[in-house]
């Protein structure tokens, strides 16, 4: 008697062994988001800014002040008025920005700004200033007393010891000749010590762009 042999059974393939055969489709993924920075404005696009503030801030005088006439302003365009200096924008808040970072280079934080107003109005555009009179030139920066001119040499001494300045003596004192140095070179180098605070400089940063001295703290 032959016994039949028992029928042979097929088993499902899983599903997981039939995914791995299938093929997967490469699924792109989206490019990381940029943000774009835009480029600083170039000297013709400075220039007409300038040009329209200027239009602007007339047509707004005249609009409030109609009965004031141009006589009666101290205005660069006009020619008979002399005595003008050229100085930085940011002045005030270099003032600022030396009057915290001096104690950096003293026992104690001196307003040596008041001395750097000075330099600035003394200064011809050359970058020189010269000093016949350290008892005159402390008293424009409000140091009277015994002690004005050793206050002013202090201060100087303070600017030099920023980096601010630099100086040689002459025949009328130590520091009758006074070099200033680019201002924006020394924030920049007073930032990377830490002499200077994170807010403080970018106010700093924020107006050298509204002016377009961008450029001296970017390059």
């Amino acid at each position: 008697m032959t016994t039949a042999s028992p029928p042979s059974l097929t088993l499902p393939t899983p599903a997981s062994s039939a995914a791995s055969t299938t093929p997967v489709a490469a699924v792109e993924l989206p490019a990381p988001f940029v943000v774009p920075v835009p480029a600083p404005p170039n000297q013709a696009q400075i220039a007409k800014r300038v040009s329209k503030a200027k239009d602007d801030a007339i047509a707004m005088r005249k609009h409030l002040w109609p009965d004031v006439d141009d006589d009666q302003l101290w205005l660069l365009s006009d020619k008979k008025k002399k005595g003008f200096s050229s100085m930085p924008r940011t002045l005030p808040i270099l003032m600022n920005m030396i009057t915290d970072a001096s104690k950096q280079v003293g026992s104690k934080s001196v307003p040596a700004g008041r001395t750097y107003l000075v330099l600035w109005c003394r200064v011809f555009g050359e970058g020189l200033v010269k000093i016949e009179n350290e008892m005159t030139a402390a008293s424009e920066a409000g140091y009277v007393g015994e002690r004005s001119v050793s206050t002013w040499r202090e201060h100087l001494r303070v600017l030099k010891e920023l980096g601010f300045i630099d100086y040689r003596p002459g025949s009328a004192g130590p520091m009758q000749y006074i070099l200033l140095l680019n201002p924006y070179t020394i924030a920049k180098q007073l930032r990377e010590k830490g002499w200077v605070g994170a807010n403080q400089y970018t106010g700093l940063f924020q107006r050298a762009i509204e002016i377009g001295a961008g450029p001296d703290l970017t390059d």
